[in-house]
């Protein structure tokens, strides 16, 4: 362990007291991403089964599935304790995969496929929310800036690894082989989070956080920094979508075998990781530090503004790919560490309710709303880049808002090694 330490801070900025969280912290979201990317592959495979002429209502669906979990969400955080919460999260989550396991064991029907394309879309929002809200309630702000590029790199060294390992055994263990892999993984994981949220926190940071149910859509109505980000977290979502879309629907003119598009799909999370990883581990933690949140929030809308005008020239599959290397890897690797270093400049109710809305209901509101302008506007691939174009400018723009905000509401040490919220930080 010691030395694994030492290692990792010649990588990045560690301090003293803070190399054994960040080594579990790393771990916990290796094994979280290692799992739920050995599904992503298996949801795209789900989500050409419904087919692209009917995906908007898998994202209505999942929509709805987060209006329904949302509450509950709500009504744990605000009586269970940190460690009750994620017990009771992840494990709900491994007991979900095992069931559908026994569903398609046989094969993968319509109503089926449909479930297990809701179900993935929802849960993966839900536990890494959660996870980013342990972090953000156990790092301080200075800490978040220094060492969440970090960590996040952690998920994208588990997401190397997880569709690598859904290509190599999906003819092995079939498709429905691959959800009790997953299941495996995410309660290693959560063995690992809970050392952290045993250690990271001080005084009440461990105790259920009280307040309503609905606080949270109440924290984001009420907090202009709180809409701000969820304005963002909603126009990526449908930004998002609609190139996933127009990738659905290229795939399956494309008249692969499911095996075959399965694999395809893993590859393409293979290269998004990989360059995502290198993005967390050797840039976003010095971009952050050194230019702020708001150039690193701006930075990926900015490069996608070119290869979606390349697209509108040439609508081809290839360039849709491309695209998508850009923008998951770019919002894995740049997007998502100063997202979530954003909240460190919240309190902890809405850190633990506001956040969630954000990252799950107004997310997956985001998905159901681009997937339903998709479907209306019937635009064909030239169309479809053109729309993106005014998304990721208006993205770029918010992002630089936020970094503005964020200053207002921190104040930053002129040494930033004695802030923080773990023990010897």
């Amino acid at each position: 362990m010691a030395s694994w330490i030492w290692r990792w801070r010649q990588l990045v900025d560690c301090r003293p007291g803070e190399g054994r969280a960040l080594f579990w912290s790393f771990s916990g979201f290796f094994l979280l991403l290692a799992g739920y990317y050995v599904l992503r592959p298996v949801r795209e495979e789900m989500g050409v089964v419904i087919g692209p002429e009917n995906l908007q209502w898998g994202f209505t669906l999942a929509l709805g599935g987060m209006l329904v979990l949302v509450p509950l969400y709500g009504w744990a955080a605000a009586r269970l304790s940190r460690r009750r919460l994620l017990l009771a999260v992840f494990g709900c989550t491994t007991l979900v995969l095992a069931a559908f396991h026994a569903w398609i064991a046989g094969g993968v029907a319509l109503p089926a496929a449909l479930a297990l394309f809701v179900w993935i879309s929802v849960f993966n929002l839900l536990v890494v929310s959660l996870f980013w809200t342990v972090m953000a309630d156990s790092f301080g702000h200075a800490q978040a800036r220094r060492l969440f590029g970090m960590i996040a790199a952690g998920g994208s060294t588990g997401a190397l690894i997880g569709p690598t390992i859904t290509a190599l055994s999906v003819h092995v263990v079939g498709v429905h082989g691959l959800l009790l892999v997953a299941a495996t993984l995410i309660l290693a994981s959560l063995l690992c989070v809970l050392r952290v949220a045993d250690a990271g926190g001080r005084g009440d940071h461990g105790q259920p956080v009280g307040g309503s149910v609905f606080a949270g859509l109440a924290e984001v109505l009420g907090s202009p920094y709180l809409a701000m980000i969820a304005l963002l977290a909603v126009l990526q979502s449908v930004v998002g979508t609609f190139v996933y879309f127009e990738q659905a629907r290229l795939v399956k003119a494309a008249a692969l075998t499911a095996e075959s598009r399965t694999q395809l799909f893993a590859m393409l999370d293979l290269g998004v990781n990989l360059l995502a990883l290198a993005l967390q581990a050797l840039v976003a933690g010095r971009l952050m530090q050194r230019l702020g949140l708001g150039i690193t929030l701006a930075a990926v809308p900015l490069l996608l503004v070119l290869p979606l005008a390349a697209l509108a020239v040439l609508p081809a599959l290839a360039t849709v790919l491309c695209i998508q290397v850009i923008a998951r890897a770019g919002g894995h690797g740049l997007l998502r560490p100063a997202r979530e270093a954003l909240f460190t400049a919240v309190e902890r109710e809405p850190r633990y309710k506001a956040k969630n809305v954000i990252d799950t209901l107004l997310s997956r509101a985001g998905d159901a709303l681009g997937g339903w302008l998709y479907a209306i506007a019937g635009l064909a691939t030239t169309g479809v880049a053109l729309a993106a174009v005014p998304g990721v400018l208006a993205l770029a723009w918010l992002g630089l808002q936020l970094g503005k905000g964020y200053r207002r509401r921190v104040t930053v040490p002129a040494d930033e090694g004695g802030a923080g919220r773990l023990p010897g930080a």
